[in-house]
This record gives C-alpha cells, structure tokens and sequence, in this order.
C-alpha cells in the first residue's frame, strides 16, 4: 500500500526535534510522499532543506491568507523561481472570510497574485478556502488556474461547490474531519469527487483523527484518515489507498 499525504506542515516547530522518527513512522505507516506546505516566506528554504534531506518529502511555497504582512508583498514575485527551486506546488495560499487578522482585500491580492504566478510557471496550488468560497471563484474566473490545477485542501463545501471548482481542474483533499461524526454532507461530496479528484491529508500537525483528539497530529495518523474514507466510499482501504495516490501523483508530478 502507497499513501501520498498531500497537505502537511513539517516545518511546525512540534516536529523540529523529532523529524526522522516522525518521516520514519510515516514511511512505515506506507506513505511514499508527503507535500509540506510553506506558509511565510520566512519557511521557504526551510521547505526546502526537508525536502532535500528526505526523498519522501516534497514542497509547496506560498503565503497563507492568515500571516500575510504587508512587507511580504516584495518577496510574491520570487515565487516565480518555485519551480527551479524544487518546489511541486504554489502555497499554502488563499481565502479566509473567517478570520478577522488580515484584511479581506489584501487576502485576495496576495491570493491572485500567487495564483497569477502558479499559471505562468505551470505549478499546481494548494488553496486554503473558508467562508469565501464565492469569492475564489471570482478570482478563479478573473485569473484562472494553472494547467496541472491543485488541491482544495481540508475541503468542507458542498457537492455542487465541488462541481464547479473541478471545471478549474482542483480537487479536494480531506483529513481528520473525514473521522468525525457520520455526515449525509460529506458523503455526498465524496460520492461526487471519488476516485477522480479526492486525495487523503493530514493538516499535521493540526486536525488530529478523532481518535487522537486534543494531540499533535502526526503524518502517520493518515491510516485513520483511510479508513474513514473506506468506510465512507464502500471502497477498499486498497482502492482509496491507490485512487488517491495516482490523484497526488497527477496533480503534484510526483515520481512514485
């Protein structure tokens, strides 16, 4: 079994001390990939030491909606080199009409301009979507997405919000939520985005499993994530295990 951990965050300081027993439980637990997403500019190189120093790690450079600062504007266009730089994807990036930190107007600047850059170097994103999914569109019909197209990660839309992003060419990623209680909600977006566009997560070190609520969420915790998504599907651990492991490999050009 071959697993992809399509939306992590290895450069959390709960992982700074422990990084090869946490890579190694989560090669044992049968992930082959693991996307670490940056989330400043000031993690960037950090990214992209882990995924030099493991080959099951790759990386994503963006700027997320939450930590914008106004000074990042002058480091939007190094973006452009992510590709040269090693990295898979543009992001974390995106939208956020549930938090009052950063102002709705700059989000959406630092957004289209991150998902402008994404086009232009033919990356796939990784977009960050609350409370303003209305507004991603119009940024999405305003700017358009890349070619290879990116994930909605930790999605919580609707099934026919999920038709309409996947004519930009996203899919969907889920991860401890897939664990929560039974919700008609979720299993009709995920009859509708399984096997083509739905691909497992971890949001490590947040969004723990249930059953490992209230601790740091670690990337092997994703078996718990695979099997709620079995369970959900009618699928076979198997066959989730594979539909969303050649998803990630599509989406990211991942060697696996």
């Amino acid at each position: 079994m071959r697993l992809v951990d399509a939306h992590c965050h290895l450069e959390s300081e709960h992982f700074s001390s422990d990084l090869d027993c946490i890579i190694g439980r989560a090669r044992d637990a049968g992930i082959v990939k693991l996307i670490t997403a940056a989330i400043t500019p000031e993690q960037w190189e950090r990214s992209r030491s882990l995924a030099e120093r493991f080959s099951e790690v790759e990386y994503a450079m963006g700027i997320h909606p939450w930590y914008i600062d106004e000074s990042y504007r002058a480091d939007i266009s190094s973006l452009s080199d992510a590709g040269v730089r090693g990295a898979v994807a543009i992001g974390e990036i995106g939208l956020d009409r549930k938090s009052e930190v950063v102002e709705f107007e700059l989000q959406r600047e630092f957004f289209e301009r991150q998902l402008a850059i994404a086009r232009e170097i033919n990356l796939p994103v990784v977009i960050h979507c609350r409370g303003a999914f209305n507004e991603l569109i119009v940024s999405l019909k305003r700017v358009g997405a890349p070619e290879p197209g990116g994930i909605i990660h930790s999605f919580s839309g609707s099934p026919e919000l999920a038709d309409e992003l996947i004519r930009f060419g996203l899919s969907f990623s889920m991860g401890g939520t897939l664990t929560f209680r039974n919700s008609k909600k979720r299993a009709a977006v995920l009859a509708r985005i399984y096997p083509g566009h739905f691909l497992l997560e971890t949001d490590s070190p947040d969004i723990p499993p249930v059953q490992k609520h209230g601790e740091v969420n670690y990337p092997h915790y994703i078996r718990y994530n695979l099997d709620a998504a079995a369970e959900i599907t009618g699928d076979s651990i198997d066959a989730v295990a594979e539909n969303t492991t050649r998803n990630a490999a599509r989406i990211f050009g991942l060697r696996i």
